[in-house]
């Protein structure tokens, strides 16, 4: 692994974070500019990364800037669909069929952005909405047929087709972008950009889950805030959303807390395996920050801050910043 900084040119496009937001920025960008050479600059790679952590399932409920609201989600489900189309065991994306319950009211099981995309999308019988437990306290309910995306192997298949491409992943810690010796840097650093970019908009919502052997559920469940969903080797089972926590390792009382309330809400994974414990820190913002930044004579693309979404929302959010790029080199009339 290069571990190398000064091995970046001047005009190199240069991403710094290696999660799932930063290896598909970068794939984007050696599609975009074939002529150019694309870096990774990150201090942890793939399974250290919050991607890695995430359950990855597609449920469209991101806050969206108002321009954005119908386009993000299509790119991002048409994206997952071609990836289900060519190799669920290769791309890691497959399809999923998911419960959603509500004990409080139809608009928070309900979506648009689902209906639209989702061939199969109708409320819950009412046999269903006895499925979570105690027997008729969720009213509510949706089912769907939607896209999970195991992230280690949805991981590993970009970062192949990064480096086959002719991509480079330097390994090292940054402390300004100011380090970088090229102009152009896309900044997917998630929470990192709070020290960064300097945006204290950016905060950690933390989140454990479980991971656990269950190969008798097929289908992904959520009854208000506890959820088991299906991936290619384990369940995920959730979790926590504690905001401004920066602790890292896992909280036995979270454990017991999250295991104990999934038994209770669906019995019918009692009997599972529990085999890991992940810990991750969320990069909340109001919504993703995607724009371009001029500072100390380098051009910074910002591209994080996607909160609970950096999974689905990735192809989206990259496809436009590496717009924006782009744009800036047609405005100065430069070549790539």
């Amino acid at each position: 692994m290069n571990t190398n900084l000064g091995s970046i040119k001047e005009d190199d496009l240069v991403v710094v974070g290696c999660g799932v937001v930063g290896i598909t920025t970068a794939l984007f960008l050696q599609e975009r500019f074939p002529n150019s050479q694309v870096k990774i600059v990150s201090g942890k790679l793939s399974p250290e990364t919050i991607s890695d952590v995430a359950a990855g399932i597609f449920r469209w409920t991101m806050r969206t800037p108002p321009e954005y609201e119908s386009k993000w989600p299509q790119e991002a489900w048409a994206w997952f669909q071609n990836l289900y189309k060519e190799s669920p065991l290769k791309t890691g994306v497959s399809k999923l069929p998911a419960l959603f319950f509500s004990s409080y009211s139809s608009e928070q099981c309900e979506s648009k952005v689902m209906k639209s995309v989702c061939q199969v999308y109708r409320k819950c019988t009412p046999a269903e909405l006895n499925l979570p437990q105690p027997a008729g306290k969720f009213k509510h309910g949706i089912y769907l047929h939607t896209l999970q995306i195991d992230t280690g192997t949805y991981i590993k298949y970009l970062t192949d087709k990064f480096m086959f491409r002719g991509g480079t992943i330097i390994q090292a810690e940054i402390e300004s972008f100011d380090e970088i010796g090229s102009k152009y840097i896309i900044n997917c650093t998630g929470l990192g950009s709070r020290k960064l970019a300097g945006d204290r908009e950016v905060l950690p919502i933390r989140g454990q889950v479980l991971k656990v052997e269950a190969p008798w559920i097929k289908t992904a469940m959520y009854a208000d805030d506890v959820y088991i969903i299906p991936g290619q080797k384990y369940i995920t089972i959730g979790g926590t959303r504690q905001y401004n926590d920066w602790h890292t390792d896992p909280e036995p009382h979270d454990t017991a807390r999250i295991w104990d309330r999934a038994c209770a809400t669906f019995p019918c994974i009692s009997k599972a395996k529990i085999v890991d414990v992940k810990v991750g820190l969320r990069p909340h913002r109001r919504h993703p920050r995607v724009e371009k930044e001029e500072s100390n004579g380098k051009f910074i693309f910002h591209n994080y801050g996607h909160c609970s979404w950096g999974i689905m929302s990735s192809p989206a959010t990259s496809k436009q910043v590496v717009d924006l790029v782009a744009e800036h080199f047609n405005s100065n009339k430069s070549k790539l």
